[in-house]
């Protein structure tokens, strides 16, 4: 066997296996789905996200907050970068003061972290993403991912509109 066909049979093998890894993880994931609530995004079964501290309770309408987290993993490129940086800054500039009585706060999570890894199933990640997660109290509510942030990266302004109003969206919705 020639060197060209060696390096061919390899990268074919690895191929095939990246392939049945995926077709694996999507089958896995999707046991037991329910219909999604809106056509926009399907999201997984019930499954409690880990919430904040433990905190006295107060009453609904006083803790409700949304966390707009950025997922990444020990390696970063300057894309992933340029996305947490503009994602944060868009939760300072134009969510940090609230929404309709929402709170609303950043929060980038390295999922490479035995202690975040439970976040890749809780939202089905594939990649770097951004995420919004509704909560009242301790209780976790709707959620949605926001996937246009890969295609605005180029547009600063459009990005962070992109974030704020999807963010708004989400938390307008019942």
């Amino acid at each position: 066997m020639t060197g060209k066909a060696a390096v061919r049979l390899l990268l074919f093998g690895f191929v095939a296996l990246s392939a049945g890894i995926a077709v694996y993880k999507a089958s896995s994931s999707s046991a037991g789905l329910k219909e999604p609530a809106s056509a926009a995004a399907a999201q997984p079964p019930a499954r409690e996200p880990a919430a904040a501290p433990a905190r006295p309770r107060k009453k609904a309408a006083e803790s409700r907050k949304a966390v707009v987290y950025y997922f990444y993993t020990n390696t970063r490129c300057s894309s992933c970068q340029t996305i947490e940086a503009y994602t944060r800054e868009a939760v300072a500039a134009r969510l940090a003061a609230g929404y309709k009585g929402w709170k609303i706060e950043f929060r980038g999570v390295n999922v490479d972290e035995a202690a975040n890894g439970h976040f890749v199933q809780d939202y089905w990640l594939n990649s770097k993403a951004v995420i919004v997660q509704k909560f009242a109290g301790d209780k976790t509510l709707n959620w949605g991912k926001l996937d246009k942030v890969w295609t605005l990266i180029g547009d600063k302004e459009k990005f962070m509109d992109y974030v704020a109003s999807e963010t708004r969206r989400l938390l307008d919705a019942g």
